[in-house]
């Protein structure tokens, strides 16, 4: 199982990577914002994508609308994790294809469950 996760602040990713290692084997790729996970994506093979909303240069909703309209991305499934609290922006990445919606901070456990349930749904 191959994971991307997507943050611009290197401790949460080192967070969530900690987490995933525990339960998880496989692969973890880590990038900063949209743009950097654009092109870590067109090199790598993953199964799922977790991803921040408030990042630089391509922030998490349009990252996600383009991975969602790339055929060779769409089917991947993609768990936003955000600072974002509002129905708003849950809505928001519902509606752009975003399998789950988790707020900051997020207990390890939680995480761990949320991926299972989305990876069950997926696969």
């Amino acid at each position: 199982m191959n994971f991307l996760l997507v943050d611009d602040s290197a401790i949460i990713r080192k967070m969530v990577k900690i987490a995933l290692k525990k339960v998880f084997k496989g692969e973890i790729l880590e990038a900063g914002d949209g743009l950097e996970a654009l092109n870590v994506l067109s090199m790598n093979t993953v199964d799922l994508i977790i991803c921040d909303i408030n990042m630089p240069n391509m922030d998490g909703m349009e990252f996600l609308s383009r991975v969602k309209a790339t055929d060779e991305f769409k089917e991947i499934p993609v768990i936003m994790l955000s600072t974002e609290q509002g129905e708003e922006d849950v809505k928001e990445a519902k509606e752009r294809g975003a399998s789950d919606y988790l707020k900051k901070p997020v207990k390890p456990e939680k995480l761990i469950k949320t991926v299972y349930e989305v990876i069950k749904k997926a696969y």
